[in-house]
């Protein structure tokens, strides 16, 4: 790699000709670092993942979700609602490829993949073509922390995402592209449609969408561009009418789940509120957070390193001081950074799990785009000798630091995700309940979410004579001869107390290659299975 980034800096033609080989080179290795075991790595399914699974499965089969709304604006699920873009995009995958654990996380992938295509369009755009920044942008967004451990998880922020950098790349096109083409108010219209439709990929675009716009009319707010604003408002407005006509039916299904998460209604004073609000926002711009660990909660981040790695928050910084001492900066710049304030400053209203990197999600992305004007500072060095030295210190730390995640990623988080996704091996283990037999199969469903699982993995495996499956909430008391209980592990000790004999099955999860050479111990099981004679 270190030979690359040398024909990289070069200034001889034979750099001309290798770009474009490398850059397809680095993309291949970017498609196939995020589609290894895709299915297996995070280990078992979490509820929320199956719960898109299921119900994207009902609309993929029969337009209804699993309450019997047809085709509804928001899915109910959980007690809460889950976003429409990210479940009706896997509904339709479902359709072409088929119900599998694959497709179900593929969803995330190909979001992920639209993300980076349009940032890297808006890099080529904003920094003419300059090839160091685009590889650069390449690398750093294809092996991203928190992007590449969303891409892999069915999880709706990643949907987010792909919107925020569609509208990104629109308003620098309308606003600061110096040639307008002849499409220019089709994609004013376009563009007021993307940041609109943005409220339907997460729960925090809700808020992130109108500070978008509102930014959008403070910061290019000029009497040549008020028709352009004018338009983006109506198509943003015009996105939001099945919103409107959700919540008008449904008043609190769109904020229950916040106010149960916020510190906003709690019978607290104003002062303690804003000092929640300064230390949770504080939270998010910490070294901690951003390069040490990032979020505690392993299905949100590996434990190893922060949400992005080091050498980009260095190149960042660098940006921010070069901008303050030599005041220049341009609108497009104020809108970036702008945006990128909000991004943890919407999710410091909440108390719950802070920080959180899936509320605080774009903040890594505006960081890595303020990164890239360092890189394109750096490129255009006089000095040809100092320049290539600092290109190929800050390429080659940076590869340190995605090789140590990579290996961590495929070598030590494996096991230790399993307890953190709540569910492997609920599949081997209605496999092994339905192969034995039994007059009917129990399934425990604790925690309570975990009723999304059974449902999702009954499209996947098969009860060719129909074992009837009941669902209890604990383990029942009374036990039925010749039936098989599926459950947690959480219910092994309360189980251990009935007088009853019982075979009992339990599915390990096998080690891949690098955990076997890392020395990594196979975690216990979790989900197990009893049968009973």
């Amino acid at each position: 790699m270190t030979i690359l980034i040398l024909f990289m800096v070069s200034e001889k033609t034979s750099w001309q000709n290798f770009y474009k080989l490398l850059f397809i080179l680095l993309l291949i290795l970017i498609l196939t670092a995020h589609l290894l075991q895709l299915a297996n790595i995070p280990v078992g399914f979490f509820a929320d993942e199956t719960s898109i699974g299921y119900n994207a499965a009902l609309i993929s089969q029969t337009g209804i979700d699993e309450h019997g709304v047809y085709y509804p604006v928001y899915f109910e699920a959980f007690g809460e609602y889950k976003n429409p873009i990210y479940i009706y995009a896997t509904a339709l995958i479902f359709k072409i490829f088929g119900i599998s654990e694959f497709n179900l996380r593929l969803t995330s992938f190909i979001f992920y993949i639209a993300a980076l295509i349009f940032t890297l369009l808006l890099v080529f755009k904003v920094f003419r073509r300059n090839k160091t920044v685009a590889i650069y942008t390449l690398i750093s967004l294809g092996f991203l922390p928190i992007f590449f451990i969303s891409s892999r998880i069915s999880f709706e922020v990643i949907s987010q995402l792909t919107w925020i950098s569609a509208a990104n790349l629109c308003i620098w096109t309308i606003f600061d592209e110096e040639k307008k083409g002849k499409l220019e108010y089709f994609k004013t219209l376009v563009c007021g449609l993307i940041i609109g439709t943005s409220i339907y990929t997460y729960s925090t675009a809700r808020l992130l969408s109108f500070l978008m716009l509102i930014s959008l009319w403070i910061i290019y707010f000029k009497r040549e561009n008020i028709k352009k604003l004018a338009l983006i408002t109506l198509t943003f407005l015009t996105s939001l009418i099945p919103y409107i006509l959700f919540t008008i039916n449904n008043p609190e299904a769109t904020t229950t789940r916040f106010k149960t998460v916020s510190y906003i209604d709690d019978p607290i004073s104003i002062i303690d509120k804003v000092g929640i609000f300064v230390n949770n926002f504080a939270s998010y711009l910490s070294p901690e957070f951003l390069i040490k660990h990032g979020d505690p909660n392993l299905r949100h981040s590996t434990g190893y390193g922060g949400i992005i790695f080091a050498s980009i928050l260095f190149l960042f910084l660098i940006t921010l001081i070069y901008i303050v001492f030599n005041k220049r900066f341009n609108k497009f710049q104020i809108f970036l950074f702008f945006n990128l304030l909000l991004s943890p400053a919407t999710a410091s209203l909440t108390s719950e799990g802070t920080p959180h990197a899936l509320r605080s999600f774009l903040l890594g992305y505006y960081i890595l785009l303020f990164s890239c004007y360092s890189m394109e500072l750096i490129s255009q060095m006089r000095n040809k000798r100092i320049r290539k030295v600092v290109i190929i210190f800050i390429f080659s730390f940076l590869l340190f630091e995605i090789v140590g995640n990579q290996l961590y990623f495929f070598g030590f988080y494996p096991s230790k995700s399993v307890h953190a996704m709540v569910s492997f091996d609920l599949k081997k283990s209605l496999q092994i309940a339905i192969e034995q037999k039994p007059q009917e199969i129990i399934f425990v469903n604790e925690p309570t979410h975990q009723y999304s699982n059974l449902k999702f993995y009954s499209y996947l495996v098969k009860n060719p004579t129909g074992i009837p499956i009941k669902m209890t909430l604990k383990p029942v008391t009374v036990i039925p001869l010749h039936s098989c209980m599926i459950y947690h592990e959480w219910s092994e000790k309360e189980l251990d107390q009935f007088p009853y004999s019982f075979t009992e099955y339990k599915s390990n999860k096998s080690l891949n290659f690098l955990e076997k050479l890392l020395g990594v111990k196979s975690p216990p099981n979790i989900m197990r299975v009893r049968c009973y004679k």
